[in-house]
This record gives structure tokens, C-alpha cells and sequence, in this order.
């Protein structure tokens, strides 16, 4: 994993605000709290969380299920209908762990695994990406030329996820929340203590 410069993280956090979304930087042992700080913040009660052993090692599942906030695992068994809150509450949160960002345009490349869905942060009301700060890129091309680069394996999507969702689609009136979250924050962790 390559090392991100101070720089590219304080980038990344300013390019977030431009975007009408937040972040912040903290080390891991923070991680677990500041989540559920924002989780909490959004009045979410329940959590929609990729299955990352990652996150696992994070403590973040477990900090969010101790704060009486359901977590539901992806892959999940759930409907869609519930997961979106037309038979389910609709203020659920979901936490993924973006493949790359990009300190440039505040911007997190979300790519489908095993245990990450490809719809983690469209079916959810807020979106809650936790990266570590070396996944952090300069810019664009660089993220995409990493995540295509010849050799590796290929993902079968690639999300590019730059703040809340938003769409001027109607008589150019701008509305957020319209294919996916209503807000986003990004928690870059800075260390592994």
C-alpha cells in the first residue's frame, strides 16, 4: 500500500466540504467512536455495514451494535423495500470501505466484493466510508489508472462517490438524496495504533 502525504488527506477532507459532505482523520483506535459520533449525529438506527474484516479489526461492528444502533451485515437477506425504509425505517447508515479516494475531488472509488455490495451507500439515507489513508491518490488518473491497471484483477463496477447524492434532473432544481445518500462522511484513519 502505498504512503499518502499529509497533504493528500487534508486535501481529501477540504474536497469533501466542497461537495457538501464532511470527514475527518483520526487514528484506529478512534475510528470505532467517531463512527458511531456520526451515526448517532444522523439519528440513524440502524447500520448497514460491509462485511470488511477490516472494519472488524476496527472494533467499528461492535462500537455500533454497543450503542444500541442495529448493524446488518452485507450480505444481507433483507429486502430491498426494507433496506431502502419503505418496509423498514428509513434512516439507515452505510458503512463501506472505499477501494481508493481521491484527495482531489473528495471523491471514494467503491468497487464489489465478497463482502461489499455494490449498493451499500445507494440503498442507504447516509453513507458513512471509513478508508485508511493509504488508499488516498492525488488524483483521479491516478486512482483509475491503479484500479485498471493491467494484471490485477478487474472490478465487474467501479462507483465513483463524490458527497451526498444529487440530481437537477426536474426543471433544473437541485435535490439531494435522489439515487443514493442524503449526506456523506468520511473517516480516514491516519494510523494503525
Amino acid at each position: 500500500m502505498a504512503t499518502t502525504p499529509v497533504g493528500d488527506v487534508d486535501t481529501f477532507i477540504a474536497a469533501l466540504g466542497r461537495r457538501r459532505a464532511s470527514g475527518e482523520a483520526c487514528p484506529a483506535r478512534e475510528v470505532a467512536n467517531a463512527a458511531v459520533t456520526q451515526i448517532r449525529a444522523w439519528g440513524s438506527s440502524r447500520a448497514l455495514v460491509a462485511a470488511d474484516p477490516w472494519l472488524d479489526e476496527l472494533g467499528v461492528p461492535a462500537a455500533i451494535t454497543e450503542a444500541g444502533i442495529e448493524v446488518i451485515r452485507w450480505p444481507s437477506d433483507r429486502t430491498v423495500r426494507d433496506l431502502i425504509g419503505l418496509d423498514g425505517p428509513a434512516d439507515t447508515c452505510g458503512v463501506t470501505v472505499p477501494v481508493l479516494g481521491v484527495a482531489q475531488r473528495g471523491t471514494v472509488l467503491l468497487a464489489p466484493g465478497p463482502g461489499h455490495g455494490r449498493t451499500i451507500d445507494v440503498l442507504s439515507r447516509f453513507h458513512l466510508p471509513i478508508i485508511p489513508s493509504g488508499r488516498i491518490r492525488p488524483t483521479l488518473e491516478a486512482a483509475l489508472i491503479e484500479t485498471f491497471r493491467s494484471g490485477g484483477p478487474t472490478p465487474s463496477a467501479v462507483s465513483l462517490v463524490s458527497g451526498p447524492s444529487r440530481s437537477s434532473d426536474i426543471e433544473k432544481i437541485t435535490t439531494y438524496g435522489a439515487h443514493g445518500a442524503l449526506a456523506e462522511h468520511a473517516i480516514v484513519v491516519t494510523s494503525t495504533e
